[in-house]
């Protein structure tokens, strides 16, 4: 009654095919501005074609995590080394910004947790924030509006965007749809990395499903997808593999399809009795 059809709430979890490692995290060790040591030693695989939920208690490096490996905060010590899925070359992340990555030619997204504040500009229409992706093609003040305009049409279309034009400030919108316009934007990007942070935070229940098919889907063409969220539950059934973190560290590696919420739960916490796979 809600959102004025029914819903199904089974998310749909294909094996994953052709599983390759794409980032291989070792021995991150990240410091915020206070000096407090927020990743301690981190280390785990992200593959191509499956879905890696991280899993932990708030507060417990989840942001830092994928803020680190998106070049958005400096790194103190370890690797991230990304394996390109066109030749199979490695590449190490430590150092590169957001743009010295795109750069170098490594095809990644983020959807970061705050939305309008590092994901969107409010102020900006669809057009204008599928703009912020492509800007840097164009020379001087001539920039190629016609492909921004042709994927925010794309994205109000596929994804049923409630707004009157692709113009309409994106502040004026409503939670889920303006989540809908920065994960469009960012699958758009053909990504080989796509890294959500709490994709679904306030989202109604139709749009929440919503974004975890397009997850799903970007898994089966082969993308790696990180997926940090709130909700065990969600956790279990949409992800293949689980890195759960307790405290800035990695408490354990588990298999999504047969662990089970008291196993995750003793990981967030470090009581005894959670078992892991690597």
């Amino acid at each position: 009654m809600m959102v004025g059809h029914s819903v199904s709430l089974n998310i749909d979890r294909p094996e994953p095919v052709n599983v390759t490692p794409r980032l291989v995290l070792d021995g991150l060790t990240v410091f915020d501005e206070l000096g407090v040591k927020r990743l301690d030693n981190v280390s785990f695989t992200v593959n191509a074609g499956e879905v890696l939920g991280v899993a932990g208690v708030a507060g417990s490096g989840q942001r830092e995590l994928l803020e680190s490996i998106a070049g958005l905060y400096p790194i103190a010590s370890g690797s991230v080394t990304y394996y390109d899925p066109a030749d199979g070359r490695t590449k190490n992340l430590v150092g590169m910004d957001p743009m010295d990555i795109r750069k170098s030619g490594i095809a990644m997204s983020f959807v970061p947790e705050d939305r309008l504040g590092m994901g969107l500009v409010g102020s900006m229409g669809m057009t204008g924030n599928m703009m912020l992706r492509s800007w840097r093609k164009g020379h001087g003040v001539f920039l190629n509006r016609k492909d921004p305009e042709d994927l925010a049409q794309r994205i109000w279309q596929e994804l049923e965007v409630v707004t009157p034009s692709t113009s309409f400030p994106v502040r004026r919108m409503s939670g889920g749809n303006v989540q809908k316009v920065l994960v469009g934007r960012e699958i758009a990007q053909a990504p080989a990395v796509l890294m959500t942070a709490y994709a679904v935070r306030g989202l109604d229940i139709n749009t929440s499903y919503t974004i975890y098919n397009l997850l799903t889907e970007q898994k089966m063409k082969g993308i790696a997808v990180m997926y940090v969220g709130e909700d065990l539950d969600v956790l279990l059934e949409l992800c293949d593999r689980i890195v759960v973190l307790c405290g800035g560290q990695v408490s354990g590696v588990v298999d999504a399809r047969t662990a089970d919420k008291r196993q995750i739960g003793a990981l967030m916490t470090r009581m005894e009795g959670g078992k892991t796979d690597e």
